[in-house]
C-alpha cells in the first residue's frame, strides 16, 4: 500500500532538476495543484471533482482546464464530458465545459483511470461562485478503493510554508504548480524550531507545469526532524501548492501558510 502511494509522487515529477496571505487572481477561479488519472503497477488512480453552484447567476457555464493530462469525465447521471485539447506544443490545455442551472445545480465528475498514469494540475473557472473540491483515490485491479485524499482549491502566492514532524515516521511531500508562461527556478528551504536554516535546494519548473517530490528526497534532514519547510515559487509566475503527508499507509493533504513574499534568509 505504501509503495502504491509512493508511486504517486515518483511519477508526478515533471520538469524538475534536482504576506500576508495572497488571494487567487479571481474569486471564481479554483486551482488544484495535483490532478491524477490512469493506471500504474496494477493500481488505478482517479480524480473526482465535486462542484456545487452557490451563485444566483443561472445558467452558470464553467470551464475546467487540465494541464499535463487530458482525462475525460463521467457525470453523476452517466453523462460523458470530453476534455478537448485545444492546441499543440508543451503542456497544451485540455478543456471540459460544464453548465450548472436550477435543474443541475451540482455535478460530480469522475475520471476513468483506464489509460496509463498521467499527472498534472487542473483549473476551474466560472462566471459566478461555486463550491468545489477534488478527491484523488487509489484502487486495486478489482476496483476496490485503497485510499483517497481531498484537495481544496489552492491560494496563489510566492511562498508556501509547511510544518514538518518526522518523529513518527511521517513523510511530507509537496506539489507545486506554475500556472503561467514564466518558466524558472523554485527553492525548498528547511528551518528548525529556532528558525535556523538546516538545508536548502533548488529546482526548475516549466511553464504551465507541476512538480512533486518528497521533502526528504530533496533535502538532507536530521533524523526525527521537527521544523518548517518553505517552498518558494517561480519569480513572476502564478504559483500554487499543496502538501501531501504520508504516515505508514495513511495519506492526507496539508494546506500551507501562503505569503506573497518569501521569508528573509
Amino acid at each position: 500500500m505504501n509503495r502504491r502511494l509512493f508511486i504517486v509522487l515518483l511519477l508526478l515529477t515533471t520538469g524538475v532538476s534536482l504576506a500576508n496571505a495572497q488571494a487567487p487572481a479571481s474569486s471564481n477561479v479554483y486551482v488544484f495543484p495535483l490532478f491524477v488519472d490512469g493506471t500504474a503497477g496494477g493500481t488505478g488512480y482517479r480524480s473526482v471533482l465535486r462542484i456545487t453552484k452557490t451563485s444566483a447567476q443561472s445558467p452558470l457555464q464553467c470551464r475546467l482546464t487540465q494541464r499535463n493530462t487530458s482525462a475525460p469525465f463521467i457525470g453523476a447521471a452517466g453523462d460523458f464530458y470530453p476534455a478537448d485539447v485545444l492546441d499543440a506544443g508543451f503542456s497544451p490545455p485540455a478543456v471540459t465545459q460544464l453548465t450548472l442551472d436550477p435543474f443541475l445545480p451540482w455535478e460530480i465528475l469522475r475520471t476513468s483511470a483506464q489509460s496509463p498514469l498521467k499527472t498534472g494540475y487542473a483549473k476551474l473557472s466560472c462566471p459566478g461562485s461555486v463550491q468545489a473540491q477534488l478527491q484523488f483515490s487509489l484502487s486495486d485491479a478489482q476496483n476496490n478503493k485503497l485510499g483517497e485524499a481531498t484537495i481544496l482549491p489552492a491560494t496563489q502566492g510566492n511562498s508556501f510554508q509547511f510544518l514538518i514532524d518526522n518523529r513518527d515516521g511521517t513523510r511530507l511531500g509537496f506539489s507545486l504548480t506554475n500556472d503561467s508562461t514564466a518558466a524558472g527556478e523554485f527553492a525548498l528551504i528547511a528551518r528548525d524550531r529556532f528558525n535556523y536554516e538546516v538545508d536548502r535546494a533548488y529546482g526548475t519548473i516549466e511553464a504551465w507545469s507541476q512538480v512533486s517530490h518528497f521533502v526528504d528526497e530533496v533535502l538532507a534532514l536530521p533524523a526525527n526532524f521537527v521544523g518548517t519547510v518553505e517552498l518558494v515559487g517561480v519569480r513572476g509566475g502564478q504559483n500554487y501548492a499543496v502538501g501531501l503527508q504520508f504516515t505508514g499507509t495513511v495519506l492526507t493533504t496539508i494546506q500551507p501558510l501562503v505569503r506573497d513574499t518569501p521569508l528573509p534568509n
